[in-house]
């Protein structure tokens, strides 16, 4: 078995709680990211201030509206731009962590297991043992041996191309 391949799987496997939280983080800021509307922008930059240079208070250059236009514009490519990068990273996440749940999903409902709750639900080694009913040393094995299987899934997909 390619030794890299194991590797990539324990990283995987040890990182699905930091995936899960980044996941959470990037869902929510897509909900609260935070937009200027068009309003917002050409009241703020429309606003007249007496410069003392002739027009009275409250005058309205057209430079200041050609000026607000193009910062609306400019700040809807950003807003969408923002928006696209917080989308790309959560795909690609939330991908990962779909794959490797079926993977694991495809494992014996007891290897399942012995992955879930130690590396998904936080479990110690002990407290897994217990609740998938093995010995200690029996869920090591357990462990050894899916991480073998499912780095044999993810040398397969890598071979697809």
């Amino acid at each position: 078995m390619n030794r890299n391949m194991k590797s990539y799987v324990i990283s995987l496997l040890e990182t699905y709680s930091k995936r899960e939280r980044q996941i959470d983080l990037l869902h929510y800021e897509i909900r609260h990211t935070t937009r200027v509307s068009s309003e917002e922008m050409i009241d703020g930059m429309s606003l007249g201030h007496g410069d003392g240079m002739g027009g009275g208070k409250g005058h309205i250059s057209n430079k200041t509206m050609y000026i607000a236009l193009n910062y609306q514009e400019k700040m809807e490519q950003m807003n969408e731009e923002s928006a696209n990068e917080i989308a790309e990273c959560l795909l690609k996440l939330e991908t990962e962590q779909n794959r490797l749940r079926h993977y694991v999903s495809l494992l014996e409902k007891r290897e399942a297991e012995v992955l879930r709750s130690f590396y998904f639900e936080g479990y110690s080694w002990e407290e897994t043992a217990n609740r998938v009913g093995v010995v200690l040393r029996s869920a090591y094995k357990i462990k050894n041996k899916v991480i073998n299987h499912l780095a044999e899934l993810y040398a397969f997909k890598t071979s697809l191309g």
